[in-house]
């Protein structure tokens, strides 16, 4: 499952309405709980560990992927390649 997709999914928005710069001040439904929603999705659908000081620098959806892909967490092109804002 992709970025987006997900996101999309755990926030109950349709993915083609977010982009890199989809944080909690311009997304519906992302409060701190879907936050945190977001953030255990991330862990299990790529296998990842966040560390708190990893959370808590989370602000967009744009540094959720940097941090994946720091992570070495591969997204699949160009289905969201063209999504950055």
């Amino acid at each position: 499952m992709q970025l987006y997709q997900l996101v999309g999914q755990v926030l109950g928005v349709d993915p083609a309405q977010l982009s890199e710069e989809s944080n909690s001040q311009n997304t519906p439904k992302w409060d701190s709980l879907r936050h945190i929603e977001v953030v255990f999705a991330m862990e299990n659908a790529f296998h990842v560990r966040f560390t708190m000081p990893e959370i808590a620098s989370l602000r967009k959806l744009g540094d959720i992927r940097k941090l994946l892909e720091a992570k070495k967490v591969v997204f699949n092109p160009p289905s969201e390649a063209q999504k950055v804002a």
